[in-house]
Order: C-alpha cells, then structure tokens, then sequence
C-alpha cells in the first residue's frame, strides 16, 4: 500500500513538463493577441491605452 502511494519521478517530471508547455503556449498566445490588438488600435487611430 505504501508504494501506490509514492510519486513516480518521471510522472511527475512529464507532469511537470506538459504543464510548463501549456502554459507557454499560453503564453505566447496572449502576447500575439496583445500585439495584434495594439496593431489594430493604431490602424484605427485609437490610443493604445
């Protein structure tokens, strides 16, 4: 019973990585969206504010 309870190291290190990718795919999402919407503001003429 004591082994089921114990962490894996490499679950945890893939854990570990699948949530550091997501996180910057995240990440990169939200920067091009914010790029996108300043290009958009300026092509528009609004302050970027």
């Amino acid at each position: 019973m004591e082994n089921a309870l114990r962490a894996n190291p490499e679950d945890v290190r893939e854990q570990y990585e699948r949530r550091l990718k997501d996180l910057q795919e995240a990440y990169g999402e939200a920067v091009l969206e914010l790029r996108a919407r300043k290009k958009f503001s300026s092509l528009l003429g609004k302050d970027e504010t």
